[in-house]
């Protein structure tokens, strides 16, 4: 596996409002300018938008190695290379940003509908039971005991003239790798949908247990 590289941008919400950032539709678009030439190539990047104090802070990370697009400072751009042993500890800490919803097949007065369609979910247990199917598919497990479901601001969007919403939680804890290639694969490739809007990026840290206990 190659080398994959972590990039930071902190930006001013000035900044980022001269720059057309309003949204994440928007920030999705700008963060191609980072990898010039590639127009009709398919998104190999995971992306995180978060707000800092007086700012936005964006994490990406790619199998390119980006460059610093036009729209943003040298000062605000930070950008390493993480060596693929970073993805073969057993455990870590983990923060999760993620869009958890489910298909329903049914409209709220009980008839069928002719296509599914996809819903939020905003309660604790169901938020879990997302969690633990993610975790079953992705190659570990978490510790409830250490879990921390955190309801953020719904994310809206404009695509093609057209308004969107995500519902998003973050998901605060620590977590058991069981299958160490499928866990890289989703540490690379992002988990749960709506990843080209910022979702889905897991933030690892290694979690060192002290050998005596």
């Amino acid at each position: 596996m190659k080398p994959h590289h972590l990039t930071k941008i902190e930006v001013e919400h000035e900044t980022a409002f001269k720059a057309g950032l309003r949204d994440n539709y928007d920030w999705h678009q700008k963060i191609w300018q980072a990898f010039p030439g590639r127009n009709d190539a398919s998104r190999d990047f995971l992306s995180r938008l978060d707000e800092i104090d007086g700012g936005l802070r964006l994490l990406l990370l790619s199998e390119t190695e980006p460059i610093r697009p036009p729209w943003c400072p040298d000062t605000a751009w930070q950008s390493k290379s993480i060596s693929p042993s970073f993805f073969n500890h057993p455990t870590y800490r983990f923060s999760l940003l993620a869009n958890p919803t489910k298909k329903v097949r049914s409209a709220p007065d009980g008839s069928l509908l002719k296509n599914s369609r996809r819903v939020p979910l905003v309660k604790r247990e169901d938020l879990l039971d997302w969690l633990t199917r993610k975790g079953s598919q992705h190659g570990f497990t978490y510790d409830p005991k250490t879990l921390k479901t955190v309801p953020r601001p719904r994310q809206t969007f404009i695509k093609k003239g057209k308004a969107g919403i995500h519902t998003a939680t973050e998901f605060i804890g620590q977590l058991t790798v069981t299958d160490p290639d499928v866990f890289q694969h989703a540490a690379l490739a992002g988990i749960g949908s709506a990843k080209a809007f910022g979702f889905g990026m897991l933030c690892l840290s290694p979690l060192l247990i002290d050998s005596q206990q």
